[in-house]
């Protein structure tokens, strides 16, 4: 589990990104996490928010994949981050979750890269 301590709604939440976050995000949405996370990029490309509702589904699966590993509530709701949170909190929210994903997919240092075969390439 990756995580991170974020300001959301004027409060201070941490978000973590695993699995659980994962599952918790396609069991909100519906929607597997790697499609949105496409529609994120996009949206980044083209200087737009991503879908706001998608966007809150991914800051509650990952504040839940970390309060309840916790067995502890969550400082905050679905509705507070709805009705509370600023564009500028959502926008630096979901920017924590893309960082925490990389870094939850990225290989650790030192392990073996892979060595391209010596010989005769594709003809």
């Amino acid at each position: 589990m990756k995580k991170k301590e974020i300001t959301l709604a004027g409060k201070q939440v941490t978000v973590a990104y695993c699995y659980a976050t994962e599952i918790a995000y396609k069991d909100l949405s519906g929607q597997d996490i790697t499609d949105f996370m496409g529609e994120v990029g996009e949206a980044i490309a083209a200087n737009k928010m991503p879908d706001v509702k998608k966007s809150i589904f991914l800051l509650v699966a990952a504040i839940m994949s970390y309060y309840e590993t916790k067995k502890e509530d969550a400082p905050i709701s679905d509705a507070q981050i709805m009705t509370d949170a600023t564009p500028l909190e959502m926008g630096a929210a979901i920017g924590a979750v893309l960082s925490l994903r990389s870094e939850f997919y990225a290989l650790p240092e030192g392990e073996p890269k892979e060595k391209k075969k010596a010989g005769k390439g594709k003809n």
